[in-house]
């Protein structure tokens, strides 16, 4: 473990974000890791490095992501820290920590038999539960998974669906009530390679909210597979000075059904009245004035087809402040007919 080894230029990082954790999305042309401020946890890369960059920042984690950004300058992702950083490997758990939050990746090699898909995506889940618990970091925020072939049936289910089933399974032997520990989380299909796992938790227990627009997804009726998926639609965790709400993966669904059959646009418009409606939820909660995306200094786009690219991203960056970043992806979404996918972080500020 090396504290520290991760440092960047600190000054005024603190100021800026009063948090814990602090996401910064740059662009190779126009930003230079230096100027970033803070200790890295990590950085995603989404195919090819952003070359302008320096190199991996020491003893961070590095990720890269087998999907293919659209629409112009390569973004990286860089997920930082106002304090110091450890950073460790336990078994193929990589991690870095600070004094109230834990980022951590773990990844296994596809494989094209279902059962061994099953067995390993339990084991992962189980190793990353139980890893949680020991250092004292037992709160999921929010999960990423990376699933190559998401949709292709392994005999005679597709993966995702497999995933589910032997994700809710380590769930279960870990928890009586499985609900109050479900974090936001988004699942992404990649044409191949490993099933990847980037997760952050916390000391402190969040909050978790529902979209009223949506079926919770852990009550999906058996027709979307035999145990349902489990996540929260959002997970607020407050820091005190500025909070952080993380939204999952949304897509054009009203109730449990999808939505716009076909129309790229359609769907679009869906998600962002879906993210509206999940926003007005935590706002009447928290009382911070919240409206959609209006908070939002980063969010990444899913799309199945790149053609799609110009209806998505105009009706998108109609919606987003001037200087949001928006990583536009393309990647497989977990029901066939669904052909964009978003989710975002969101800055909170309480009121006094």
């Amino acid at each position: 473990m090396t504290r520290g080894a991760s440092k960047l230029d600190s000054a005024g990082t603190g100021s800026r974000t009063h948090a814990p954790l602090h996401l910064v999305c740059a662009a190779a042309e126009s930003d230079r890791i230096s100027d970033l401020g803070g200790y890295v946890f990590g950085e995603i890369h989404f195919g090819a490095r952003a070359s302008a960059l320096a190199a991996p920042s020491a003893g961070a984690i590095e990720v890269h992501v087998p999907v293919t950004q659209l629409g112009g300058s390569a973004i990286t992702e860089y997920w930082l820290s106002p304090s110091p950083v450890e950073h460790g490997r336990l078994g193929e758990i990589r991690y870095g920590v600070n004094e109230q939050v834990l980022f951590a990746y773990t990844a296994f090699e596809f494989s094209r038999s279902g059962a061994v898909l099953e067995q390993r995506t339990r084991r992962q889940y189980e190793a990353m539960l139980g890893f949680l618990r020991s250092q004292g970091y037992p709160y999921l925020l929010r999960v990423w998974n990376y699933l190559p072939h998401i949709a292709q049936p392994l005999q005679g289910m597709d993966c995702y669906r497999r995933f589910c089933r032997a994700r809710y399974q380590a769930f279960e032997a870990f928890f009586d009530d499985l609900v109050p520990q479900l974090p936001a989380t988004s699942v992404l299909g990649t044409r191949g390679g490993e099933l990847q796992t980037l997760f952050l938790a916390a000391k402190s227990r969040p909050t978790h909210y529902e979209n009223p627009r949506q079926v919770s997804a852990y009550r999906y009726p058996r027709e979307y597979g035999p145990r349902s998926p489990l996540f929260a639609r959002a997970t607020l965790a407050r820091w005190g000075a500025r909070d952080t709400l993380f939204v999952s993966g949304t897509a054009s669904i009203v109730g449990h059904e999808s939505r716009h059959i076909g129309d790229a646009a359609a769907q679009t418009a869906e998600i962002l009245r879906n993210l509206d409606a999940l926003t007005a939820e935590v706002s009447q909660t928290t009382r911070i004035p919240l409206q959609g995306l209006d908070r939002a200094p980063c969010l990444r786009v899913y799309l199945r087809n790149p053609r799609d690219l110009s209806p998505i991203r105009g009706r998108i960056e109609a919606r987003m402040a001037p200087d949001a970043q928006i990583v536009y992806l393309q990647a497989d979404i977990c029901r066939p007919e669904l052909l964009v996918e978003m989710e975002a972080l969101i800055d909170l500020e309480p009121s006094n």
